[in-house]
């Protein structure tokens, strides 16, 4: 797992690499977990859910729209993320546990997933992209 946070004015900004696509989009929804919620999470609950879109920006955004949309409608802290990724399409399995405000509370609400800087690079053997949370 490889994220870090970098700093910015008003917004939580993540640092993300990754040897593939999967990998990349599986530790984005990490960073995004490890900022809403603290604690460890277990994988006893399975959500699936499927996104489209034209280019693996838009495929990651609206995963990390999904699975922050997912983790407040259903009250999850998901931890494992089992990703399919296919042209236009990506099919992800999200693994976690209810809330418990003893175990994960203190974390900070996310309201969104920027567009502002989101771009995946290729840069020597990895692939990198920013990713900008709303708070």
């Amino acid at each position: 797992m490889s994220f870090e946070e970098k700093d910015h004015t008003a917004d939580i900004l993540m640092h993300i690499r990754a040897d593939e696509p999967a990998g990349l989009f599986a530790d984005a929804g990490h960073a995004l977990m490890k900022t809403m919620y603290r604690g460890h999470a277990k994988p006893v609950q399975e959500v699936t859910v499927t996104v489209t879109g034209p280019s693996l920006e838009h495929l990651l955004h609206a995963f990390l729209s999904e699975l922050l949309f997912e983790s407040e409608v259903r009250n999850l802290v998901f931890c494992e993320f089992e990703l399919f990724i296919n042209e236009g399409e990506i099919k992800a399995v999200l693994r976690g546990e209810p809330f418990d405000p003893l175990v994960h509370g203190g974390g900070t609400e996310v309201k969104g997933i920027s567009w502002h800087g989101l771009s995946i690079k290729q840069e020597q053997n990895e692939l990198t992209c920013d990713v900008l949370f709303d708070v």
